[in-house]
């Protein structure tokens, strides 16, 4: 049953979570797919939600920030190596590169450069597992779920299967090497995870009561491994649509680095500073409304029947929000296909809908994504960086309106998003900041 009017996909994900608590089930319900938090039900799944939340906290955010700084950096080396040829950036694909190189460093603790070192047998292995995703098999059986059955049955002798052991093989290495290491001072995901399995935290002693089993290895491997699934592909077409859109308003580009030079100066980039960016946050959530990642996966299954605004709901009937639908209704946005970062001023009057529904980049409720606020740490990092070193300019490869194809349940455009890099500095520094005097000065286009 497809439930669209806001109000009623509140009342759903919210008031009658108790009814919709459930999520329809996945594709490929095994290992390490089932014991994850989209995998998981009822109270195991509250159970493993109320550990993992302190790991996504703002006060976890700014101690991952620097892995993601770092990421940023190699990701400027790439774009200033495009920038030198002359030849457009393919931002999707240089997105992906760092959202790649974000995710393994803080989900899985791969010490690998992604955007360097491509060719690393762990990366092919990553980027094999996303390509299998897209295949005609999986998108059968996502239109078609009776042939859950079969997939099933054959998983144990796919190419799928494998890259996915050889992955959470890896895994556990490094959670084993990490328990041998009572004394490790690293601040990623993994980290922070085993740390709220044994309880080490306040944090997180406060949130689960001693008397209640806390997590357990295939907790943890399951989400670091859906961390990876959920957080990279999402990200990076975010970002990508971002830096799209961003060429198409170059006025919006100053407006942004006019926000970023009277925030931070000649100062680097800090995690308070980007987090206190209103321009930049409005920019984004503007993006993430016209092009919203996953656009049909907000699903729910009814427990109980359950009557919604009038509506009856029999139990054991799935829901789906239509996100797209939503993202685009006229009746909620005002020419909702045109961008428009002032919807999203919380003292203006741009249009922003009264209904929270009507925008669901990351889910509603207490099974909203909980990522979240990684993926907007990530897509504003990169954005600030990208601004502060370059232009983006329209060019022949840029294309508006966008040919969108949904592979899988993530939307992405038919030929990438290519745009022109136009520098704001004489030379690229890794470790440089831009000027204040040389925000705004126009520089030749390489």
């Amino acid at each position: 049953m497809v439930v669209s009017d806001p109000e009623m996909v509140k009342q759903c994900l919210v008031k009658e979570f108790a009814a919709f608590h459930n999520r329809q089930p996945l594709v490929l319900t095994v290992e390490p797919f089932a014991s994850s938090l989209l995998g998981l039900k009822g109270s195991e799944w509250k159970r493993v939600r109320s550990v993992l939340n302190p790991t996504f906290s703002s006060v976890k955010m700014k101690q991952m920030a620097p892995i993601v700084r770092s990421c940023v950096n190699s990701m400027m080396e790439v774009l200033e190596e495009i920038c030198q040829s002359r030849e457009p950036a393919d931002m999707l694909k240089v997105a992906q590169g760092f959202s790649l190189d974000v995710i393994t460093k803080c989900a899985f603790a791969w010490q690998v450069d992604c955007q360097k070192n491509p060719n690393d047998p762990l990366l092919l292995g990553a980027r094999k597992f996303f390509e299998e995703t897209k295949s005609t098999a999986v998108r059968n059986v996502i239109r078609f779920p009776v042939l859950r059955i079969v997939v099933r049955a054959l998983y144990r002798l796919s190419d799928y299967c494998k890259v996915t052991d050889q992955m959470t093989d890896n895994l556990r290495q490094v959670i084993s090497l990490r328990r041998q290491n009572r004394k490790s001072t690293a601040t990623d995901m993994l980290q922070l995870m085993l740390e709220a399995q044994a309880g080490a935290e306040e944090a997180h002693a406060e949130s689960v009561r001693r008397d209640e089993p806390l997590i357990e290895d295939r907790h943890v491997v399951s989400n670091a491994f859906i961390f990876l699934v959920g957080g990279y592909e999402t990200t990076a077409t975010s970002l990508g649509f971002l830096a799209h859109l961003l060429a198409l308003h170059p006025e919006e580009q100053e407006q942004l680095c006019a926000e970023m030079e009277a925030t931070f100066g000649d100062d680097e980039l800090s995690y308070e500073g980007v987090q206190s960016l209103k321009r930049l946050d409005m920019v984004v959530h503007e993006a993430l409304r016209i092009y919203p990642p996953v656009v049909m996966f907000v699903k729910r299954r009814c427990q109980k029947d359950t009557t919604v605004m009038g509506q009856f709901f029999p139990a054991g009937v799935n829901i789906i929000i239509p996100t797209w639908h939503l993202h685009h209704d006229p009746a909620l946005w005002e020419e909702p296909f045109e961008f428009r970062p002032e919807r999203f001023d919380p003292g203006g009057s741009g249009g922003l809908p009264q209904q929270p529904a009507a925008f669901l980049p990351f889910g509603l409720g207490p099974r909203e994504c909980i990522g979240r606020r990684f993926a907007l740490l990530e897509i504003k990092m990169a954005a600030c960086k990208i601004l502060r070193e370059y232009r983006l300019l329209r060019c022949e490869g840029t294309k508006e309106p966008l040919k969108l194809t949904v592979p899988s349940v993530i939307i992405s455009p038919e030929r990438g998003l290519l745009v022109k890099l136009e520098r704001r500095r004489a030379k690229y520094s890794k470790d440089s900041v831009t000027p204040a005097a040389t925000m705004g000065r126009k520089t030749a286009t390489t």
